[in-house]
């Protein structure tokens, strides 16, 4: 983490990380088709939220975005598949306008990151991803 900011708030205080960028506008297409976004220590921390930026060009079918935790530092990954992570998909009319979303959920680990996994792009049918996190207590 770069830095962390204590919010007060009137029954208490909030900390908080910095924003962090896992995947950084990355296009999906014939190669890659999946990508595994950058590790950020979480352990220290009771919630995340997870910021995305999609659009696609022209028609690729799905895209799968996958939370995952690391209980060994980030040798060993697991899918968190609670709540709607369970089946976080997109389909290429959803997003053919570019999506901004947020969600929030439970740290379950001690590393987090974000993967993205595209299915039919091709050189032309492509998803462009962007996913950023930040931990809070």
């Amino acid at each position: 983490m770069a830095f962390t900011d204590i919010i007060h708030g009137g029954v208490g205080s909030i900390e908080r990380s910095a924003l962090e960028t896992s995947i950084d506008a990355i296009t999906l297409d014939d190669d890659p088709t999946e990508v595994n976004g950058s590790a950020f220590a979480c352990g220290s921390f009771r919630h995340f939220t997870l910021y995305l930026d999609i659009d696609s060009t022209a028609t690729p079918t799905t895209l799968q975005i996958i939370v995952q935790f690391s209980d060994d530092d980030g040798t060993t990954w697991y899918d968190h598949l609670q709540g709607l992570f369970a089946s976080l998909f997109y389909e290429d009319t959803v997003v053919a306008s570019g999506v901004k979303e947020i969600f929030t959920g439970d740290c379950v680990g001690r590393k987090m990151r974000v993967r993205a996994v595209g299915v039919g792009t091709t050189s032309s049918n492509k998803f462009i991803i962007t996913a950023k996190v930040e931990f809070w207590s």
